[in-house]
C-alpha cells in the first residue's frame, strides 16, 4: 500500500494581536533575541508589486487572491553545460502593509500536490499578512509548472490494486504467485507511465527535490531578496530541509510542520510510516473502547471488530449492492486492499478517525456501504461507475516520480533490490500487524528510470544560524513523531513544538501553540524561552468526540425535534458532504432511501431532499441551506413515514440554539431550545 498524499488543511482564519518593540533592519525584534535580519528595503513604495509587474505577473486563474509569475529555470541547476530550461510558476499575495520579506510555502503534500490551486491566506495571522508576501508555487512537473502526467497508467494500476483479491486467504504478498504478480504490476506501471509521459526517460532525474529547492532560490534571486522565511509541510519539509541544507545563509527562519527525516533510506522511511499508521489506528480504536457510546456499537471491543473485518475480507471480499441516486444498485466487492487504503486515509485527522469508526461500526453491524462511501471519497472514485477520477490538485504521476528519484530502496542490481523489498515486506508483517505494506513501493522504484543506483545518504540538517521550528504531533500517521524529533535534535538553533495527540500537521488551526509562536518570531523576532514545548491546547485525544450512528427506526426518537437534530447530525457526517468543497451540485443516496443534493449558493450552501431518510420512517422532502455569514442552517420540508407533516428546522450556530415549527402527526409543533 502506498499513501499518496495528505488530506488538505481546513481553512481557518487566525487573528492575533501582536505587539512590536523597536525595528532593526526592517524586522521588529525584542531586546532578548537576534532578529531574522534582511537587507531588503521594506519601505519601498508598492513593496513587491512593482517587481511582480516587471516580471509579467497576472492574477492566478486558479486562485485570484494571488498574482502568478512564471520564471524560466535550468533543467539541471547543477550542470552549467546543460542549457535546457523549463518554466516554473510562483503565486504571490503581497504584504498588506510594511514589508519584511517573503514567506514561501513549500506547501504541497505528497510529493505531487499543487501549491497554487490549494494555497490560501486563512492559515496566517493578520500580522503576518501585513508584513510578509505569501508565496506558493507549483513545483516542476506539477500543475502550472511544465507538468508530467500518466493518468491512464496510474488509473489502471490503482484500480488493479483496489480490486485484486488475496490468494490462499492470506493478507499481503505472502505467496510466491502474489509476489510475482506484484513485481509484474510494478514493472508494467513504470513502463506504461514513462511511455505515457512522453519525454526522454533520462530526464526524469531532473524532477527530484534537489532541483525543486534550487527553483525556489532562482525565484528568490528574481525577486531580489537576500533572505526570506520558508515553511514546509509534510513532503514540503523535504523541500524546505533540502533548501536549508544548501542555502542556510538565505533564510531568515524555517518552519517544518509534519517533518520527514531525510536521513532515512526509502525502506527505513516506509517502515517508519507503517508503524506510525498502525499506532494511530490502534489509538483510535482503543479510545473508542474507552467511550461508552462508541464501544456500545462494537459490543465493547472496536479493536477486535477491526481485526475480525480484516480477517474476513482477506479471506473473501464482501459483496454489496451500492445504491445509486437513479434508484438502481450496482453490485461490487469490498476487498482487503480497499479496507487498508480507506483506513489509512481516515487516520490523518481526528474528524477523519471518528468518521472511520462510525463506518466500521456500521460494518460490524452488517452494513459495509459507509466504508465504501469513504473509499470512494478518499480514492476519488466515481460512485456510479467505480471509475478513477483522480484529484485535480494532485499529480499521482509525480508522487512516485519524485519519491523514486529521491529515495533509494536498498542497493544492488534491480533483481537484488526487488528481492530485498519483498523480504522487507514479509518481515514487516510480523512487526506491524495492521496497515503494513508501504515498503512495497520499493518494487515500483526498482523499475523507475531515475531511481538511485546506490543507497542515498543524507546528512542530518544543522541549519546553522537559522531559527528553526519543528512542529509535530505524537499521533501523526504520515510523518511519524519520532522523525520530527530526530530532525529537531540535530538542529543548530531548533525549537520543537508538539501535540501529545494531534493529527498530520498542526500549523494554522487557530491554536496559539504553535501559531502564536510562529507569528511572534516572524513579526517581533521573539523566540520561545524553551527549546521544547507541548502544545496543550491540542490535548491528547486520538479522535473527535464520537457521534453514534442514527437509530435504524424513527420510532426510537422521543419527538420530532430529536429526529430532526439526528437528521442534521447524520447529514453533516455523510462522507460525500463531509469532504465536499461545494464547487458544484452533488447528489447522493441517503442510508434508508431517497436522495440528498448539496452544492454552492450565494449565501453558502444549498440543499434539496427527496424522501431522504437517515432512519427508517423519517423521510424528508424539501429544501434547505447554510448561510455562512450568519451561521444559520435550515430545512423547510414535508416529512413522511411513521408520521406526516410540514416542518421548518433551524440551527443557529451563532448562539447555539435550535428551533422547529410546523405541523407533524396532526399536532402543531413550536419548539425552541
Amino acid at each position: 500500500m502506498t499513501f499518496r498524499k495528505v488530506i488538505p488543511f481546513a481553512l481557518i482564519l487566525v487573528i492575533m494581536l501582536m505587539s512590536c518593540s523597536f525595528i532593526t533592519n526592517g524586522i521588529p525584534t525584542s531586546e532578548a533575541t537576534e532578529p531574522p535580519a534582511t537587507d531588503v528595503p521594506t519601505s519601498a513604495p508598492g513593496g513587491i508589486v512593482p517587481k511582480l509587474e516587471e516580471m509579467g505577473g497576472q492574477p492566478c486563474e486558479e486562485n485570484p487572491d494571488f498574482t502568478c509569475v512564471t520564471i524560466n529555470v535550468p533543467l539541471d541547476h547543477f550542470d552549467t553545460a546543460n542549457t535546457e530550461t523549463l518554466d516554473v510558476v510562483f503565486a504571490v499575495a503581497p504584504a498588506t502593509g510594511e514589508r519584511y520579506g517573503m514567506f514561501v510555502q513549500a506547501f504541497p503534500g505528497g510529493p505531487g500536490g499543487e501549491g497554487i490551486s490549494t494555497g490560501g491566506l486563512g492559515w496566517f495571522s493578520d500580522a503576518i499578512l501585513e508584513h510578509y508576501d505569501i508565496v506558493y508555487f507549483d513545483q516542476r512537473g506539477i500543475g502550472l509548472s511544465s507538468p508530467l502526467a500518466c493518468p491512464k497508467a496510474y488509473a489502471e494500476n490503482f484500480l488493479g490494486y483496489l480490486t485484486e483479491t488475496n490468494q490462499g486467504g492470506k493478507e499481503g504478498y505472502d505467496l510466491p504467485e502474489e509476489q510475482q504478480q506484484a513485481i509484474d504490476d510494478a514493472r508494467t506501471y513504470a513502463e506504461k507511465c514513462v511511455a505515457e509521459i512522453g519525454i526522454d526517460s533520462t530526464k526524469l532525474k531532473y524532477y527530484g527535490t534537489g532541483q525543486v529547492a534550487e527553483d525556489i532560490d532562482s525565484f528568490r534571486a528574481s525577486i531580489g531578496d537576500e533572505k526570506f522565511m520558508l515553511y514546509g509541510v509534510s513532503y514540503g519539509t523535504a523541500v524546505a530541509q533540502t533548501y536549508a541544507a544548501a542555502h542556510p545563509d538565505r533564510l531568515m527562519g524555517l518552519v517544518l510542520d509534519g517533518t520527514i527525516d531525510l536521513t532515512l533510506t526509502g525502506e527505513q522511511g516506509a517502515l517508519s510510516q507503517e508503524k506510525a499508521f498502525d499506532k494511530v489506528l490502534v489509538a483510535a480504536l482503543e479510545e473508542c473502547n474507552a467511550d461508552a457510546a462508541c464501544a456500545a456499537e462494537f459490543d465493547g471491543d472496536a479493536l477486535a471488530a477491526y481485526d475480525d473485518l480484516a480477517e474476513q475480507v482477506s479471506a473473501t471480499p464482501i459483496t454489496y449492492k451500492f445504491p445509486l441516486p437513479s434508484g438502481e444498485t450496482e453490485e461490487r466487492k469490498f476487498t482487503f486492499n480497499q479496507l487498508e487504503f480507506t483506513t489509512a486515509y481516515q487516520m490523518y485527522s481526528l474528524g477523519g478517525r471518528m468518521l472511520f469508526l462510525r463506518a466500521l461500526a456500521a460494518a460490524h453491524q452488517g452494513d459495509i456501504i459507509p466504508l465504501a462511501r469513504l473509499l470512494y471519497q478518499q480514492g476519488t472514485l466515481d460512485e456510479a461507475t467505480f471509475e478513477y477520477l483522480g484529484d485535480t490538485t494532485f499529480s499521482d504521476t509525480m508522487f512516485l516520480g519524485v519519491h523514486c528519484t529521491d529515495n533509494s530502496y536498498f542497493s544492488g542490481t534491480q533483481e537484488e533490490k526487488i528481492s530485498k523489498t519483498i523480504e522487507a515486506g514479509q518481515a514487516s508483517n510480523g512487526t506491524v500487524p495492521r496497515l503494513d505494506g508501504s515498503v512495497y513501493t520499493g518494487l515500483t522504484c526498482a523499475f523507475w528510470p531515475s531511481s538511485p543506483a546506490e543507497v542515498v545518504q543524507v546528512a542530518p540538517l544543522k541549519a546553522e544560524g537559522v531559527p528553526t521550528f519543528v512542529l509535530n504531533a505524537k499521533l501523526d500517521p504520515a510523518t511519524p513523531f519520532e522523525e520530527g524529533k530526530a530532525v529537531f535534535e540535530n538542529l543548530d538553533n531548533g525549537y520543537h513544538l508538539y501535540a501529545e495527540g494531534g493529527r498530520h500537521s498542526i500549523y494554522g488551526f487557530g491554536y496559539d501553540c504553535p501559531d502564536k509562536y510562529i507569528t511572534d518570531f516572524m513579526v517581533d523576532g521573539t523566540l520561545p524561552e524553551q527549546r521544547e514545548i507541548v502544545c496543550e491546547e491540542w490535548g491528547g485525544a486520538a479522535i473527535r468526540t464520537y457521534e453514534p450512528l442514527a437509530p435504524a427506526d424513527a420510532s426510537e426518537y422521543a419527538d420530532a425535534m430529536e429526529a430532526f437534530q439526528s437528521f442534521d447530525a447524520q447529514l453533516q457526517l455523510q462522507p460525500e458532504y463531509f469532504y465536499s468543497y461545494f464547487e458544484e451540485d452533488v447528489t447522493v443516496t441517503c442510508p434508508f432511501g431517497g436522495t440528498f443534493t448539496f452544492g454552492p449558493s450565494d449565501a453558502g450552501e444549498a440543499y434539496t431532499f427527496d424522501k431522504c431518510a437517515y432512519s427508517k420512517g423519517f423521510e424528508v422532502t424539501g429544501t434547505g441551506g447554510y448561510d455562512y455569514a450568519n451561521g444559520i442552517f435550515n430545512i423547510e420540508a414535508a416529512v413522511s413515514g411513521i408520521k406526516e407533516g410540514t416542518l421548518t428546522y433551524t440551527r443557529n450556530d451563532a448562539d447555539g440554539t435550535y428551533s422547529l415549527q410546523g405541523e407533524y402527526g396532526g399536532e402543531t409543533i413550536d419548539i425552541s431550545q
